[in-house]
């Protein structure tokens, strides 16, 4: 399969446009103290790195392409902060930089989406000084095993990042080299469907070069590979695709792209390379990683860059300050253990638990109401009031000192307080990448950041096929295979559903089994839901209402989409100050 490139520019702007790679490319001259000399200007300098002693060798290759890789992850990046700009995620501090976006207040002043433009843009810009400079290395510094390999990364990696940059801001300007300062402030946006064409055409040709996972040296796990770069040409296909149906009103391009994501995750599946890991709350710990489910993950290492997993996520009262939240939206979507959602199932208690203490303080839980016989994948991904983690029981009930009433109140620092900005409020703590192992040092995780995993792989094969209302039994296959890891049985064959029924039922699998992997924010916007799950308050726990009774814990802060505007981010003011020819997203 080829793909058209309507149009490539050999040149490519950045917020900071002389950006190649930091700390690596330093193209500059050692200026003495003191006087100079005649071959000054010819004079290569030994005290820091140039375009002349670089380049020289595989290793500074494999470098300038960490260099590329490393602009995917930060703090901004991190895949629970998209989460936490849905309906499945929540934070109560209102200066976590996802909030105004949440609220409707997002413009093109926002830092957020500045921040991650810019990123994607440098790893652009890196990955084509790389390919610029494979074109003119001397013969003999690179096999041509390496500089397959070492292309194949590149490519991979200017796809992935421009990837990022379609479902994100729709069309932006496609360079494949860095530009001249003049050049840079005259481009103009590229149309989707070119950046469509050259990130397919990257990833295509990248999975030509690319070993498989079974071929890669101990020592390069974690780096790019031929089934990864399949993967993102099948999750950039389904993107447009859904973009095209519900956004653009064309089913028929829509189709085409159905079908070619069809073919991505099937040529996936047919490298035989992949597999669901056993164990599903396992998977997000150190024991899953290099877990042969993994098809790509950002490698982490702790005292090198590590990252602030358990002082971001873990409960309150183990040292975090529980940036972001699941909340109850999340909750009542996972069905109970035997295949049906709550409310068709007749295992569904919809009490709140109860928590007792004896009186030296020690915790009983007399029932667990709600949370009680649920999909296995709720207890690996959501702790609740009354479940066990880390030697506790969890309890974060309103505190025994509000009037709250024994059994549903806390007497520990999870308690629920809407003046503690440093809390859950939703009353629920997301367990994916929280592991105890990271107790002691909370904000130097080396737990691995996944990008990519099986079985997203065959979700996106069910949800492809459902769109072309091809419900065979291979669409039946794909989710039970998901759903026989944890033993959960299939509430109806899925050949049986309606294609709205099919759509609707792999669309929620797809939330609980992705969530706080940071994929539902891009989810809710190609679906055009966005409008549907953001608008208003997200809940949290049942506590008690004063009279009796049980209400779910409003969100404090009261979520805003406007569509259609929201459903892409603005370009940036910073860029457009620079550049009046980008033009800017609609209604910003």
């Amino acid at each position: 399969m080829t793909f058209k490139i309507t149009k490539i520019r050999t040149f490519k702007m950045t917020k900071t446009i002389n950006i190649l790679l930091s700390g690596i490319l330093m193209l500059s001259i050692a200026l003495g103290a003191t006087g100079c000399s005649d071959n000054f200007l010819t004079t290569v300098p030994k005290d820091r790195i140039s375009s002349v002693n670089f380049w020289t060798n595989e290793r500074d290759f494999e470098t300038a392409l960490n260099a590329s890789y490393e602009r995917m992850v930060g703090v901004d990046l991190n895949p629970m902060y998209f989460d936490g700009a849905t309906e499945i995620g929540y934070s109560h501090a209102d200066w976590m930089r996802q909030h105004e976006y949440v609220m409707g207040r997002a413009d093109a002043l926002s830092g957020w989406s500045a921040d991650i433009w810019s990123r994607n843009f440098t790893g652009i810009s890196r990955a084509n000084e790389i390919l610029a400079q494979l074109e003119t290395v001397n013969d003999g510094v690179l096999s041509q095993e390496a500089a397959d390999r070492i292309r194949g990364q590149a490519l991979f990696l200017r796809g992935y990042f421009y990837h990022e940059l379609l479902w994100m801001f729709g069309g932006v300007p496609v360079f494949t080299s860095v530009p001249t300062v003049e050049e840079a402030r005259e481009v103009s946006r590229d149309s989707r469907e070119e950046v469509y064409d050259r990130i397919m055409a990257d990833l295509s040709e990248a999975a030509s070069l690319l070993p498989l996972r079974s071929e890669l040296p101990s020592d390069q796990y974690g780096r790019a590979t031929r089934g990864a770069a399949l993967g993102y040409q099948a999750r950039t296909a389904l993107y447009e695709a859904s973009w095209q149906e519900h956004h653009e009103n064309n089913q028929s391009r829509a189709n085409e792209l159905y079908r070619i994501a069809t073919d991505m995750t099937q040529a996936v599946m047919d490298l035989d390379e992949y597999d669901l890991h056993p164990n599903f709350r396992e998977l997000f710990t150190y024991a899953g990683e290099q877990s042969e489910e993994i098809i790509f993950d950002y490698q982490k290492v702790s005292g090198q860059n590590g990252w602030h997993a358990w002082l971001g996520f873990a409960p309150s009262s183990m040292g975090s300050n529980v940036d972001v939240e699941p909340t109850r939206e999340l909750v009542d979507r996972f069905p109970m253990e035997d295949g049906l959602p709550i409310d068709e199932s007749p295992l569904y208690d919809p009490t709140p638990p109860r928590i007792t203490y004896d009186a030296d303080g020690n915790p009983t839980v007399a029932t667990l109401g709600m949370y009680d016989n649920r999909d296995p994948r709720f207890y690996g991904t959501i702790l609740f009031p009354g479940g066990e983690f880390n030697g506790i029981i969890y309890n974060s009930y309103p505190s025994c000192n509000s009037g709250a009433p024994d059994g549903y109140c806390s007497p520990t620092s999870d308690r629920i307080l809407i003046s503690d900005y440093n809390n859950t409020y939703t009353g629920y703590i997301a367990m994916k990448y929280v592991d105890p192992q990271d107790q002691s040092a909370p904000t130097n995780s080396g737990l691995n950041i996944i990008k990519m995993r099986y079985a997203d792989i065959l979700l996106m094969y069910a949800e492809a096929k459902a769109e072309l209302n091809e419900l065979d039994a291979s669409v039946n296959n794909a989710i039970r295979e998901i759903r026989d890891r944890v033993n959960l049985p299939m509430p109806q064959d899925v050949t049986t559903m309606s294609q709205q029924e099919a759509i609707e039922f792999i669309r929620n699998e797809r939330t609980i089994e992705l969530a706080w992997e940071g994929l539902h924010l891009a989810d809710i916007r190609r679906w055009a839901t966005a409008e549907d799950v953001l608008n208003g308050a997200v809940h949290g726990i049942e506590i008690a209402d004063g009279s009796g009774g049980f209400e779910p814990v409003p969100g404090q802060h009261i979520r805003s989409f406007e569509a259609p505007r929201d459903y892409l981010w603005p370009i940036p003011a910073s860029e457009r100050d620079l550049n009046d020819n980008l033009d800017q997203n609609p209604r910003y």
